[in-house]
This record gives structure tokens, C-alpha cells and sequence, in this order.
């Protein structure tokens, strides 16, 4: 399987722009922008296209809503921490380790004083870039028309030439938009359309092995919301991947479910930290808010693998069997076998983690909450089976499960024809 990478960059950074605001198009909008001025610059095709692979998930750094909050404000007072978070969700990610410097110092200031001792051109051109453009769309108001705003917005920036940005890039900036369509393509319905073509290669093929590491980059970032998920979207796709492989199913839909677990909680970062981290019961509102996350992994998958339920089998693990599980109340014959392991990987991971409100479960208490869920019709009795006849293959793998000790989902990636 070959799969175009701007397109699944673009969709999969979505889930970045979740705030306390809603859904906003920040990434997009810097990304636009970025490569306007990329180009006004004289960068070639390679440069520009790692540009916009940093624009495009240039915060992933900033995974809590607090955190986001604080990034739009303008004189944001430090803004490193996101950098080095960001840096550290990258690096040793090879799609992603040519701009992990880049993503380090996107705040960096022109006359120096950042922790990373660089100042002036020192500071690589493209974290420049993003640095000048991620604070005008900071700058931008919903509520006023762009065309009103340029005027003032270019003040700003101007003000701060020299000192906090590259002062030869505000004056590029300036004559690039002169432009009203650089303007109105911010705010516009075809963003989407607009971003697409300014990325300098339209189709980059990206192999099963490349998809697998871009889906961490984003289990990473979910996982980093909490500290009691800090491996869970790998724990949710090694189990997975794992009972596939027991059930019988196909190579190539092994590690499309390790895939499809990494990215099942993608539609977490719309929920509120202090909800995931409620050491209690949750409220009815509580709990309606919480529904929505797998809406949302729903959506941003579903335009991306035409060929694979991927959107459902990441999406569904909350549904139940008997049609009583959120949010599309499924029921047993719209749930295939990926669908229902899906299922049983997600209650067994979050069992087995330890939560604010519990230690993690035992055995014997893990296979008695799961055993109940299967008498009372949420999941698939013959797989739960399955889960419990290979205790000790799941041990070991639970022991070893750490970012950095993932290395059999290459090789087997590599291997499968996906045609």
C-alpha cells in the first residue's frame, strides 16, 4: 500500500487545532502562510516541502489545552517548553527528524536570549518562518474581517522587526501581502484546497512502513496529554496487532490495526485534561463531552484510506455489540471482527494502565471487568478468550512496551505486499 502524505499530514494535524475554542485551522493557516513566504524567499522544492512538514504540526508540542491557551497570546512569555516537547515528539522519527530542529527553535527570537543559544541567522530560516507567521495568525480576529485587520496586524509585526523577528522576513512579508488573496486564503472555506496547492509536491508516495511511524507521531501527542496515557495508543495497537495475528486475520490488516490503534484516540484532544485526569466519577455532562472523541477520530480518518476501514476500526471501541455503545450506536452485524478486537485491545490496555481514580488491574480483576462486559452484550466473548489463553505473550509485551522498543512492526511492515 502507497498512501499520498500531504493529504494525511494535513487531515491527521487537525486533531492538533482542538482548544477550548473548538476546532480552529491554526496549523493550516501557518502552513499557508509559511510556504507563501518560503517561496518569496527563493527556497527549492526539498526545502519547501520540509518547511511545510514543520508548519504543519509546528505546535504538537503543546498538547494541553492550558497550553494552547497560553500560545495565543501574542507576547507569549515562554514558549520554549512546547518547542522542546515537540522536538522530543519528533526526533527519532525519520519522516520527521529533518525538521525536528526547526519545530526546537519556531520561537526562537532574532537578537538571541533563547535556550537554544542560537540568535540572528543562526536560527534556521525556516523556524524563522513559522516564528513570524504562527504570531500574525495569532493576531488574526474571527470577529473582524481580514481586510479590516491587515493594516494593523502588519503594525504589530513591524514593531517587532529586528528584535523578535528577522528583519529582511518582515519585509518580505510586507510586500508579499500586498496580496488580498494571501489574506482571504486564511480565512477562506477552500483553505484546504488553497494549502494543497502551495505544497510543492502534490503526491509523495509513503510506504505501510512510513505510515506506522506517522501514526506514532500522533499516539505520542495524545498520549502526552496525560500522564496516566503515556502509553496507551501503543498498548491499545500492540494488543491489537497482536490478537490479529491469533485470530487468523491477514498480514496487511495486522498493522493497518496497529495503525488504527495508534490513532484511535485521536478525538481526545478535544476533551478537556481535567476530565481525562478526574481522579473520580464522571458527571453525566462530564461524560457527553467524552463521547465525542471517537466522533472525532471518526472524521479525521475517514477521508484518508479509501481502500481500508481504517476510520472504523479506530473509531468503533467504544461501540457495543449489543448497540449500546457511543457514538453511533452500532450493533453486532455492523461491527467486523477488526471493529470488535479494536474493542477488546482498548478495555484491556485501560484496565491493565494505572488511572487517577485506580491502580492497575490484575489478571484475575481485569478478567472479571471484562468477562461482566461480555455477559451484558458490550464485546466479543470468543475474543476475550483469546485475550485471556495468551496471558503470558501479553506480559511480556506489556513489559517491554516503551516508546523506544517497537522495532517488530517495521520489518513485518516492510514484508507485506499490500496490492
Amino acid at each position: 500500500m502507497e498512501i499520498n502524505l500531504v493529504p494525511w499530514l494535513i487531515n491527521l494535524a487537525r486533531s492538533l487545532d482542538f482548544s477550548s475554542r473548538g476546532l480552529m485551522r491554526h496549523h493550516q493557516r501557518v502552513s499557508i502562510m509559511s510556504l507563501g513566504l518560503g517561496q518569496a524567499a527563493g527556497l527549492g522544492q526539498d526545502a519547501l516541502f520540509d518547511l511545510f512538514k514543520a508548519a504543519i504540526i509546528h505546535d504538537a508540542g503543546a498538547v494541553t489545552w492550558q497550553e494552547k491557551l497560553a500560545l495565543e497570546n501574542f507576547d507569549t512569555a515562554n514558549p520554549w517548553p512546547h518547542c522542546r516537547q515537540g522536538y522530543q515528539l519528533t526526533s527519532g522519527i525519520p519522516t520527521f527528524e529533518s525538521v525536528a530542529e526547526t519545530i526546537l527553535s519556531h520561537h526562537d527570537h532574532w537578537v538571541g536570549g533563547n535556550p537554544s543559544g542560537l540568535s540572528r541567522s543562526e536560527i534556521p530560516l525556516s523556524s524563522r518562518i513559522i516564528h513570524l507567521v504562527d504570531r500574525v495568525d495569532v493576531l488574526i480576529r474571527d470577529e473582524v474581517y481580514i481586510l479590516e485587520q491587515r493594516r494593523e496586524i502588519l503594525q504589530r509585526i513591524r514593531n517587532l522587526s529586528g528584535q523578535i523577528f528577522d528583519p529582511d522576513l518582515v519585509d518580505l512579508f510586507s510586500d508579499l501581502t500586498r496580496n488580498e488573496g494571501f489574506w482571504l486564503n486564511l480565512v477562506s472555506p477552500w483553505t484546504y484546497n488553497s494549502l494543497l496547492q502551495l505544497v510543492p509536491f502534490r503526491w509523495i508516495r509513503v510506504t505501510s512502513e512510513r505510515l506506522l511511524e506517522l501514526a506514532e507521531l500522533f499516539a505520542r501527542v495524545v498520549d502526552a496529554k496525560s500522564p496516566f496515557t503515556y502509553r496507551h495508543s501503543c498498548g491499545v495497537a500492540a494488543t491489537a496487532k497482536f490478537l490479529a495475528q491469533k485470530a487468523g486475520l491477514p498480514p496487511k490488516e495486522w498493522a493497518l490495526l496497529e495503525v488504527a490503534g495508534l490513532l484511535h484516540d485521536l478525538g481526545k484532544l478535544a476533551v478537556p485534561e481535567e476530565i481525562i485526569e478526574k481522579p473520580g466519577a464522571l458527571t453525566r455532562t462530564e461524560m457527553n463531552l467524552v463521547k465525542q472523541h471517537t466522533y472525532h477520530t471518526y472524521w479525521v480518518l475517514k477521508p484518508m484510506l479509501a481502500k481500508y476501514p481504517l476510520a472504523e476500526w479506530a473509531a468503533f471501541h467504544h461501540e457495543r455489540l449489543d448497540g449500546r455503545g457511543y457514538p453511533f450506536r452500532k450493533v453486532k452485524n455492523e461491527l467486523d471482527v477488526s471493529s470488535r478486537i479494536m474493542a477488546v485491545a482498548d478495555i484491556y490496555t485501560a484496565l491493565r494502565e494505572d488511572r487517577p481514580y485506580r491502580q492497575g488491574l490484575t489478571w484475575t480483576e481485569l478478567e472479571g471487568v471484562i468477562r461482566k462486559k461480555v455477559l451484558s452484550g458490550a464485546l466479543d466473548p470468543e475474543l476475550a478468550d483469546l485475550l485471556f489463553e495468551n496471558r503470558r505473550d501479553l506480559d511480556e509485551s506489556w513489559a517491554e512496551l516503551t516508546y523506544g522498543k517497537r522495532a517488530d512492526h517495521r520489518p513485518l511492515a516492510a514484508k507485506i505486499n499490500w496490492q
